[in-house]
């Protein structure tokens, strides 16, 4: 008959695996599935080990910056080679750069007078 059609070709389109008993499907593990309980006390380990960890580095950066701040930084000497002139430079101070090195232009406006 028409239903028995109608059936036969609506069960092609139903997955095979839908159609076997509860007992005889595949388990599938849900990920938020547990228990709400045991949820709860994941995240509370979770927000636990994370202030720890907060704690932890604040600690480390303490302990960076104290380091760092307590000795002497060593300033190396110029070197030769950061100040190549192949030609004189198109302004006024010709050996000094374009208005970064300040020590250099006060010390050219000095000169000129």
């Amino acid at each position: 008959t028409m239903a028995a059609l109608l059936a036969r070709g609506a069960r092609a389109f139903v997955p095979k695996v839908a159609l076997r008993p509860a007992a005889a499907r595949p388990q599938i593990r849900k990920m938020s599935g547990h228990d709400p309980v045991q949820a709860e006390a994941d995240m509370n380990a979770w927000v636990k080990i994370s202030i720890g960890m907060a704690g932890a580095t604040a600690l480390c950066t303490a302990w960076v910056v104290y380091l760092e701040s307590n000795h002497e930084h060593h300033h190396s000497p110029d070197r030769s080679y950061k100040k190549i002139r192949n030609k004189p430079l198109p302004w006024v101070c010709s050996d000094c750069s374009s208005g970064f090195d300040l020590k250099c232009w006060k010390e050219c406006k000095e000169n000129m007078k």
